[in-house]
């Protein structure tokens, strides 16, 4: 009866560090995600303000604001779901910490920085970002990493704890006999799996999170950079062109991509998608492809600034527009799909940024016209 009881008691803390310390680090971890996530998102939205007449940029600004919002709350209730997993002392007291960090981050992105944007102050936004936004997002990875070394700690000083109750438990019961000594072998072989099962779901968490890393930069439906990879190239610091060196933006953009969801449903829209990525990758085969927006995507070249590298360009351009509007057979339907291409061209001594999205949407209207009329395009 005492050798059952040990036996469960053991169990019991093993389970316990798997079930709840990975599952708060899975917590803690993916919080952290979203709130780089979140950070990206209001740097896009000040910038669109900042840098262009911001009633333009109005509509794609009410949708950064809401996914800032979803990102907020979507931070809070991840935060939940950890305060509900039971903890240590030194694991709540640096939980209280955390707390009190996202608490005022939250205060200073709610009252203060999207105060701003909707008032349309998105200078005043901008230096609220620098002068004291950094500050409260620096205060608060610094808590979140702490916090996670304390879970780190609380399990390797739990799994000895059990380790060392297993070894105690088999000293003491040894004097029982042959059953007692059946039951701690068991005990043991049942240690050295919980064991495994640990080190298996602490690998697989180490991989979970390089994943999710991975996540935040490839589009998942087309495998191609995504818009936040898109923004942390060029809507950081502007990008120098080099002496010699030209970079060419070529933006495609799918006509009427709803309408053929709505005919042939999302599964053929995924694949269109993804076989859009494809046709660009095949023409342009050094480009480096963004997916932008839900059915816009920008292929960026970088060559040298020889006369003839506008020509070469615009060819290849000509020759993709035929290649994507070739019919796309997928599930068994013949689908003809439309593109609207833009083109603008930097070189030195240009600098590029965020700006350069807006001008391959200008183009659209704005470009002149290719020969063949299937690109507009701006050219410095």
């Amino acid at each position: 009866m005492l050798g059952a009881i040990g036996f469960s008691l053991v169990i019991s803390e093993y389970s316990d560090v798997v079930d709840n310390d990975i599952a708060s680090r899975n917590y803690l971890q993916q919080n952290s995600i979203k709130l780089h996530e979140l950070e990206t998102d209001l740097c896009i939205t000040i910038n669109l303000g900042r840098n262009a007449d911001s009633a333009d940029n109005a509509e794609a600004i009410g949708s950064y604001v809401e996914k800032i919002n979803y990102s907020m709350s979507d931070c809070r209730e991840l935060m939940k779901k950890y305060e509900a997993i039971r903890k240590t002392g030194e694991v709540e007291k640096q939980y209280q910490l955390v707390k009190t960090a996202m608490n005022q981050y939250n205060e200073i992105v709610s009252n203060e920085l999207l105060a701003q944007i909707d008032a349309g102050h998105f200078e005043t936004a901008n230096s609220i970002y620098f002068e004291r936004f950094i500050n409260k997002r620096n205060s608060l990875d610094d808590s979140l990493n702490q916090l996670l070394t304390v879970t780190n700690e609380s399990i390797d000083k739990r799994y000895d704890k059990a380790e060392f109750n297993a070894k105690v438990l088999r000293v003491f019961f040894i004097g029982f006999g042959i059953i007692v000594l059946v039951l701690l072998n068991m005990l043991e072989s049942r240690r050295k799996r919980i064991a495994k099962n640990l080190e298996t779901a602490v690998d697989a968490n180490e991989k979970t999170q390089q994943s999710l890393y991975k996540a935040m930069f490839t589009d998942n439906v087309t495998s191609s950079n995504n818009r936040i990879s898109f923004v942390i190239e060029y809507g950081g610091e502007p990008v120098e062109i080099p002496a010699g060196e030209a970079m060419y933006f070529v933006m495609f953009d799918i006509k009427d991509f709803s309408g053929i969801n709505f005919r042939y449903g999302t599964y053929v829209g995924d694949k269109i998608l993804a076989m859009t990525v494809e046709r660009i990758g095949d023409v342009f085969d050094d480009a480096t492809i963004y997916r932008t927006g839900s059915d816009e995507f920008v292929a960026v070249i970088k060559t040298d600034d020889s006369q003839d590298t506008f020509t070469k360009v615009a060819n290849l351009v000509e020759r993709a527009y035929r290649s994507l509007t070739s019919d796309y057979d997928v599930n068994n339907s013949r689908v003809s799909v439309d593109y609207d291409i833009s083109l603008v061209r930097k070189e030195n001594p240009d600098i590029v940024d965020m700006n350069i999205h807006n001008q391959l949407k200008q183009a659209f209207t704005n470009g002149s016209s290719y020969t063949s009329g299937n690109c507009r395009y701006y050219k410095d």
